[in-house]
């Protein structure tokens, strides 16, 4: 890895671009750099931090320590001519480049799943995730313990994959140096264990192989207090009763884990995203199943199966994996599916912590996870606040993983669930270019799936786009064109959220404001966990509806999905409803916020000028519409009511007569 390097896996260690070492010695210094490292590219909030490293401390005096430590770590970077990390008054995030941290590149290698790369990854395997480092609190324990269990899990898929492929290349010294790279990391690994025994039965040494079985008997027993699988013990038998010359084709035998996954009796992936929920975990409790831990994972699992989108596999069969010691490519293999959801539960008297996360099945590689704390007070009602919360950021996080396996597809090779996921990517950075480059893979994908709702709905909100940030000087046809568009997508499937949402949304551009809460209301209806219809809800009522209603709608799509997107939209929508309950250093608040915001458009950086002229905060007014001069010249107050053209006459009036004492004529 060229620049500075933070290597996690087998010890922690922190260089230059020079590769000489950084003396990071504080325990507390490391955890937080790797937590972020891990966490990276999202932001993690400072109070977050602060609670996880200093759980024992008062919250004042947390956020004290965590400044401390991020004062070490900048001072640190500024010696090395390298900035570490990044912070602002909410959050910090990692600085350095991802491709510079050995567990972030190892993860994104086992995803390109080449032999090239995956070689490169298990170089970068060294050992467990930082073996040294010792606990600080119950969140930070429950953090390492997580993310060892992934990283080994990480480590052995790729080894799985990098063995099996130098096996069917008849590599033999590949197989020897990955499957003993792989005992040397877990010994107890009875499928390297059997590569082992297949390469020597397959150079005519059976007793070599005969020595490995015993090996991983001995390493079975004393590592799991357990006798080899059937498939370990059918190899050896396999390899002692033929004749030397027909060793050969036992070391031919497939390598998978389970003997009933030959390729033409595995599943088919389905073309939607498919999941299996697993059966959650009780960390020091009963593993037989039931409880707590089952209901939140069966909840979650109901929820998911509303979704239009996904294919989710039946409790029947994903729950069959209970306390199985299987790695994750052999579940999606046996089940079918791209991704599985798993977590394990902790209580400790009145309290409660949930882990969960998202796996790439085929890579075994961690898409996503977190850690929910709470405390046991009304266990149902828990449970369904749980089970909404996971449902909602598993949706979020596989359409991230598809729109992020969309991008890595040439263009020509494009099929239509592609071409729609990368068409949402760009439609998300709302620029001009990449508003049109959705729309045409929008189009696209129709030639191959006309008969898709959501493509229709997609093309809608490319016309919305464009009608609501002025882009084509048309604003009236590109209003029409959202709501035949969006008709289309209800007419296709009326109980698809995404289509109300569509639709919802055209009927406001229209001025339908009563009609439009109807549509975005069946849209939640239809799905409770749709971040986005509440946040279009919270936006149509913000304006010219009901603002205290606008306030709680977006609460709830914040709680959904905290990283969207269209966060911006979310926190702006705040501002306006403040702007209406005439609460001006509230909207400010939220106007900061959202302008601070990735993707936040000149609309935003608006409401942010007028929320902080009506709050009396004039330089931070000024600030905001001198960058909005700087992007669009010719913008006035005018463009901004006509685009938030529902909003209540006695705001109006306000923003008329703040716009010019900023500099922002009307």
């Amino acid at each position: 890895m060229a620049g500075p390097t933070l290597r996690l896996l087998g010890g922690f260690s922190l260089a230059d671009d020079g590769g000489r070492a950084l003396p990071l010695r504080g325990r507390k210094a490391q955890l937080l750099l790797a937590y972020v490292a891990l966490t990276a590219p999202r932001p993690i909030s400072r109070e977050r931090l602060a609670a996880l490293l200093w759980e024992d401390c008062e919250e004042r005096r947390a956020l004290h320590s965590l400044r401390q430590c991020l004062m070490e770590l900048r001072h640190l970077g500024e010696q090395a001519g390298v900035d570490l990390i990044r912070t602002d008054r909410n959050d910090v995030s990692l600085a350095l480049p991802p491709e510079c941290v050995d567990g972030v590149m190892a993860e994104r290698l086992a995803r390109e799943g080449t032999p090239e790369s995956l070689r490169a990854a298990a170089a970068l395997c060294a050992g467990p995730l930082l073996p040294e480092a010792e606990a600080c609190s119950d969140g930070v324990d429950d953090w390492l313990a997580g993310e060892r269990a992934r990283f080994a899990r990480l480590a052995a898929g790729i080894l799985a994959r990098l063995t099996a492929w130098c096996e069917a290349e008849g590599d033999r010294d590949g197989v020897a140096s990955t499957a003993e790279h792989w005992l040397a990391l877990d010994p107890a690994c009875e499928e390297a264990h059997r590569a082992l025994m297949r390469l020597h039965a397959r150079n005519g040494r059976r007793s070599d192989a005969v020595r490995q079985y015993r090996i991983c008997a001995d390493a079975v027993r004393r590592c799991l207090d357990a006798e080899p699988e059937e498939e370990t013990v059918e190899l050896l038998h396999g390899i002692r009763d033929r004749h030397p010359a027909e060793a050969e084709t036992v070391a031919e035998q497939p390598a998978g884990l389970l003997p009933d996954l030959s390729r033409s009796s595995r599943p088919v992936l389905p073309d939607r995203p498919s999941l299996a929920v697993l059966p959650f975990g009780t960390l020091g409790g009963p593993s037989e199943g039931g409880g707590f831990a089952d209901g939140v994972a069966a909840d979650v699992l109901v929820r998911l199966s509303r979704l239009r989108s996904l294919f989710v596999i039946a409790r029947g069969s994903s729950f069959r994996f209970r306390g199985a010691q299987i790695d994750p490519c052999t579940v999606g293999r046996a089940l079918g599916v791209r991704y599985l959801a798993s977590g394990a539960i902790r209580t400790d008297g009145r309290r409660l912590r949930l882990t969960v996360e998202l796996v790439e099945a085929e890579t075994g590689a961690v898409m996503w996870s977190d850690i929910y704390d709470r405390r046991l007070d009304g266990v149902f009602d828990l449970q369904d606040e749980l089970a909404t919360r996971i449902a909602a950021a598993l949706d979020d996080e596989i359409e991230a993983a598809e729109m992020r396996r969309a991008l890595t597809v040439p263009p020509s090779s494009l099929d239509g669930w592609s071409a729609y996921h990368r068409g949402l990517w760009h439609m998300y950075r709302f620029t001009r270019d990449d508003n049109e480059t959705a729309r045409g893979l929008f189009q696209q994908a129709l030639r191959t799936d006309p008969l898709s709702a959501r493509l229709y709905a997609g093309l809608s909100f490319t016309h919305f786009q464009d009608a609501f940030l002025h882009r084509t000087g048309q604003r009236g046809i590109e209003a029409e064109h959202a709501y035949r568009f969006a008709e289309q997508s209800v007419g296709l499937d009326e109980r698809d959220p995404t289509s109300h949402l569509a639709l919802g949304r055209a009927l406001w551009l229209l001025g339908r404001q009563d009609d439009a809460v109807e549509e975005l209301s069946l849209a939640v209806g239809f799905n409770p966990n749709f971040a986005l219809g509440h946040y279009s809800l919270a936006f149509v009522q913000a304006q010219g509806g009901d603002a205290r209603a606008a306030l709680g709608a977006a609460d709830v799509a914040q709680r959904l999905s905290p990283f969207d997107p269209l966060l911006f939209g979310m926190l702006g929508a705040r501002a306006l409803a403040c702007l209406n309950l005439k609460e001006h250093a509230q909207a400010a608040l939220w106007g900061d916020r959202a302008a601070r915001r990735p993707n936040a458009h000149v609309h935003i950086q608006a409401i942010a000028a007028f929320s902080n002229a009506l709050a009396d905060r004039r330089e931070e007014a000024g600030g905001y519409a001198r960058r909005i001069r700087e992007t669009a010249p010719s913008y006035r107050c005018d463009d901004f009511l006509a685009a938030f053209h529902t909003l209540t006459p006695s705001v109006v009036d306000l923003i008329r007569r703040v716009g010019p004492s900023i500099g922002l004529q009307s």
